[in-house]
Formats: C-alpha cells, structure tokens, sequence
C-alpha cells in the first residue's frame, strides 16, 4: 500500500507529517505490471517479500500527543489565553452598556443592533477570512485580529464622551463592527492553526479551545460590572481591550513563522469546492442551529425564570450552569471524539439531549405529567443543555475536517481555513438569529411553546443527521466492498497471465 501524502503544513514544526513520494511511473503492485501491459516474466511474490515491500514503501503516521512538545504546550496555552481575552472582552459591555445608551438617546431596537452587529459583521466576513488565510497566513491573520479588536475595545470606552443621538450611536456601530472584524479573524486563524498543528488530537484541542471560550463569556459580564461600578463607563473597556494587546507578544513569540518554502500555501481555498460536499452541509446545519439553540435563551430564559420567584442573581446562576457545564465537559467530548472516531454519533447523542433540555426546561405542554415551574427541574434541563452544547459542536469540526479529505481536498492551510471559516460564518448567525427567534416566539407562543417547537426543530435535525449518516455509511462499504472485488479480479487475471508465461517458456 502506497504511503498517504500530505501537503506540507505552515505549522509543521509542531506536528507529525507523511514524507512524500515520488507517485511517476506507478505501477500496479502485482507481478510487474504496468499500465496495463506486461514486462517480463516475475514470479509471484510471497507473504515475505510483500512485507518487506510494505515496511520500505509506507511510512505510517506518528500520532502527536497534546502535550508532548513545550512546543504544543505552548501554543495551546497561548491560542487559549487569546481565545480567553476575545470573549470576554466580546461580552464585557452587556450588564451596563444599555442603561448607559438609553442615556445617550438609544431606542431599545438601536440598542439590540448594537449587539447583535457583531454576530451579523461575522457571518459576513468569516468566510473570506478562510479563503484568505493560505496567502497571508494564520499568524498574520491572528495578530491583526487582535490588534483591531484590542484598539477597538479600548476605544469603545470614549463613546461616553461624544454627543448623545446620532454621533454616539454612528461610532458604536463603527467600534462594533470593527471589533468584529478583528474578532471573526482571530477565531478564523484559531480554528485553522489548531487544525493543522493537532490533527491526531484536533477535538480534545477544541473542545479545550471551547472551555476558555466558555470561560471567557463567563467571566465578561460579572468583570465588566465590576469594573463599571468602581471605575465607571471607560475602565472596563480598556481593561479587557488591554488584555486583547497584552496577547500580542505571546502570539508574536509562541507561533511559528510560516514555512514561505511551499506555493500551495500561497494559494486560496476553495469554498465552492467544501460546499459541494453533502457531508459538509448537514454539518454545517448543525452549526447554525447549535447557535440558534444556545442564542434562543438569551431574551427567554430570564423573563421565564423570573415566574419561578427567582431574582436577578440567582437567574444569573441559572445562566451560569449552562457555561458551567459546556466549560467542564467540552474537552471530555473531544477526547472520547478522538478516541473513538464516532464523532457523527456523538453529534447526534448531542441532538439528542437538546431535545431533552428544552423538553424539560419548559416545561413542555406536550407530557402533562412533568413538573410545573420547580427551579430543580429547570435546573436538570439547563445542565442537561450545557452538556448537549458540547455533544453538539465540539465534534463538528474534526467530523468536517474527515470528510472533506475523504472527498479528496488537501490536508492543508487551504482546507483548514475555509472549514474555519465556515464554522465561524454559521455559529455567528446562528447567534445572530437565535434571539431574534426566541424573543419573537416568546412573545406570540410563550416560554413553553416556543421551547417545545425548538425541541421538535431538533429532533428532525436528529433524524435527517441520523439517516444521512446511515447512508453515507452504507455506500462507503459498498464501494470498499467493490473496490476489494475489483482487486481480487485483477490478482486472478494476474496470476493466469504469469502461469500461462511460465508455461510458455
């Protein structure tokens, strides 16, 4: 069996990689014959000489261990510590930012849009991000991310300055989606270095990926109060866009030059081409409804806890267990994902819960007999949705990753960052969309209803994913099937061919 050539990765100095072949000239691997036509008489080779064969002709892949190089160790503590700072500094400004805008003459509306422009800006631009990575690298990509959204931020602190009305609205919008930009390439560059410098561990890397990004989201808001009530409007903005430069120097010093000796690295991937991958579409739905699940809560969950007698701070606890619980278990689900291989089932066990949770949470009119607004049950089904979320996403992207090689796309910057930025485009909209939906739904169906139907929503998303999966699995051992016919038909053809030679001479 021939040896599985890779293109070389700007980032292979901290990982393991096939050397190439050289594939002219390519025999078939019985008895001499090329191109369908016949040399010389060769006797049938034996068990030992094709081991032998094996053994000078394949290099088997060395599986990289996470923490196995000071290398790895710290490039995961620096892509964490930037993924940490970007979100928290994304959520910093949601406990006052609204008080201090309706002050500014901001309707409610103008006030949403400011938010939820980030999430629409990156949906936008995560896409060509991706495609643009190959030619101007991730360390590139990475570093002026960070400087863009880290100038915003600090900048965003002297919006309080400016004239109530149309000037102070016009510059948070700037800020927001300028930050966004910086943002959307930071996470774009992320996904696609950890993809090509963890390929054996690349869902346990994301899912620690996604713990710190759960932390970072966690610890945004209550730091953000924090610094507002003894620092007031400016400090929390250039606390935390402070802390996006302070990564600067840790990027600058921890990731690796790329390698500038390779022009497939200068050329752009290809959207079209992932695109047309059914596998990648189903996942890619699942993407965007995992951020519709997760953004659904937003507007919901507190209006619907506080007829549960609950005040603002134990409704922030309540917020608090989904994070919680996607923080803990996220690496834990990338772990068994990569020890296992069965990331569609873990997708689809994640599908699963998600129907649960929301079942629950309402809890749903549809079983009578479930508790009727008990914190304790509301509690279950919030934790059961923080675990779901995990089951959900962490596995999506190393199950995108083997498909589109599966299909024959290289395994490579190009790939990686058109993946990159596939997931990135869907998980802003999904959060675009998802409170949009939820707070329209709430309004006209109420908490339990709308939870019910979004529970529905998924389970046919479980069942269509489920299906294709089957599918998909099928035809695979089918064409193996045929394929291992094929080869056993040659052989024999093979072998008469050399007896009737033999006997000729």
């Amino acid at each position: 069996m021939a040896a599985t050539m890779r293109a070389p990765s700007p980032f292979k100095r901290m990982m393991s990689y096939e050397e190439p072949r050289d594939r002219s000239n390519t025999k078939s691997p019985v008895n001499g014959v090329c191109n369908g036509g016949i040399h010389s008489p060769v006797p049938a080779k034996t068990d030992e000489d094709e081991e032998k064969a094996k053994e000078t002709t394949t290099v088997e892949p060395v599986e990289v261990k996470i923490w196995g190089t000071a290398r790895q160790k710290l490039t995961i503590v620096c892509l964490a510590v930037v993924y940490f700072a970007t979100c928290a500094a994304f959520s910093v400004l949601s406990p006052f930012f609204p008080k201090e805008a309706a002050n500014k003459g901001a309707s409610g509306t103008v006030i949403g849009l400011i938010f939820g422009v980030y999430s629409l800006v990156s949906f936008l631009v995560s896409p060509l991000i991706g495609v643009i990575i190959p030619k101007v690298g991730a360390r590139f990509t990475i570093t002026c991310g960070l400087l863009l959204m880290g100038g915003s931020e600090s900048l965003f602190g002297f919006v309080d300055s400016m004239q109530p009305g149309t000037i102070y609205i016009t510059f948070c919008f700037i800020l927001r989606i300028v930050s966004a930009i910086g943002g959307s390439m930071a996470d774009v560059a992320i996904f696609a270095i950890v993809a090509g410098a963890f390929p054996k561990n690349l869902g346990a890397v994301m899912g620690a990926m996604e713990t710190f990004s759960g932390l970072g989201f966690m610890a945004g808001p209550p730091l953000g109060g924090a610094l507002y009530t003894y620092g007031g409007f400016k400090v929390p903005f250039l606390t935390l866009g402070g802390l996006v430069l302070l990564t600067l120097p840790l990027v600058l010093c921890v990731l690796p030059m790329p390698d500038e000796s390779s022009s497939e690295q200068r050329e752009s991937g290809s959207l079209l081409a992932v695109l047309k991958i059914p596998g990648i579409l189903v996942l890619a739905s699942c993407i965007l409804l995992s951020g519709v699940v997760l953004g659904f809560l937003d507007p919901t969950l507190s209006p619907h806890m506080a007829e549960f007698g609950l005040n603002a701070s134990k409704i922030g606890l309540m917020f608090l267990l989904i994070g919680a619980v996607y923080a803990i278990s996220a690496p834990f689900v990338g772990w068994i994902g990569d020890k296992t291989g069965r990331t569609r089932i873990l997708i689809v066990i994640g599908v699963l819960l998600g129907v649960l949770g929301y079942l629950g949470l309402g809890p749903t009119p549809l079983i009578s007999f479930l508790p009727q607004k008990k914190v304790w049950m509301a509690a279950i089904a919030l934790m059961i949705l923080g675990l779901s979320y995990s089951f959900y996403l962490v596995p999506v992207m190393p199950d995108m990753m083997a498909t589109a090689l599966e299909h024959g796309l290289p395994d490579d910057i190009r790939t990686h960052g058109v993946l990159s930025g596939i997931f990135g485009s869907l998980i802003s909209i999904g959060a675009f969309l998802g409170p949009t939906i939820g707070g329209t739904m709430n309004h006209y169906l109420g908490f339990n209803w709308s939870a019910t139907i979004l529970a529905g929503i998924l389970a046919v998303q479980g069942v269509v994913l489920a299906v294709f999966s089957t599918c998909e699995a099928l035809m695979k051992t089918s064409s193996s099937t045929k394929s291992t016919e094929g080869n056993i038909t040659e052989d024999k053809v093979v072998n008469e061919r050399t007896s009737l030679l033999h006997q000729e001479a």
